[in-house]
């Protein structure tokens, strides 16, 4: 079998491990990457590094190695005006927002809703948090083309 290495294709079932138990688990993703490569979270890339098809580990991965860390300048506090009238507003709620600098769409969540504005946070739910994943390896791909495709997330038919 083959070991896991820098450049390798693998396919990775991940579930990530959370704090408490009473709180709702988290579906069963398959992830397909390049190891080392930049479009997926560096703790989990490099996590599988050494493992074999089959193998199953438990990553506990600081901020830095999953979602990093939480960007101040991604919270910010805008004026109810710029809502429309109808939405109905309440903490956790995600939208999305579009920057007026670049024309992009974000996702932000309201994190605190005051009388005249309503505070956003743009960046991940679980920026600045260790996250634990449990994963284990499905298959390794060390041929000279397993490289050649972009990576895919499989989110169990969730978008």
């Amino acid at each position: 079998m083959h070991i896991a290495k820098l450049g390798d294709r693998v396919r990775v079932q991940c579930t990530r491990v959370l704090a408490s138990p009473r709180t709702t688990a988290s579906p069963v993703k398959v992830v397909e990457f390049i190891v080392g490569s930049p479009g997926i979270m560096r703790g989990l890339s490099l996590g599988v590094v050494g493992m074999t098809q089959g193998d199953q580990k438990r990553l506990k991965l600081q901020p830095t190695d999953a979602y990093g860390s939480v960007q101040n300048r991604l919270i910010r506090e805008i004026p109810r005006e710029n809502f429309p009238s109808g939405l109905s507003l309440r903490v956790g709620k995600r939208l999305t927002a579009k920057l007026r600098s670049t024309g992009r769409r974000r996702v932000v969540r309201v994190v605190q809703l005051k009388p005249d504005s309503v505070i956003v946070d743009g960046n991940h739910p679980l920026a600045g948090k260790v996250v634990t994943l449990a994963i284990q390896l499905i298959s390794v791909d060390a041929s000279a083309n397993a490289n050649q495709s972009s990576s895919q997330v499989d989110a169990g038919g969730e978008s």
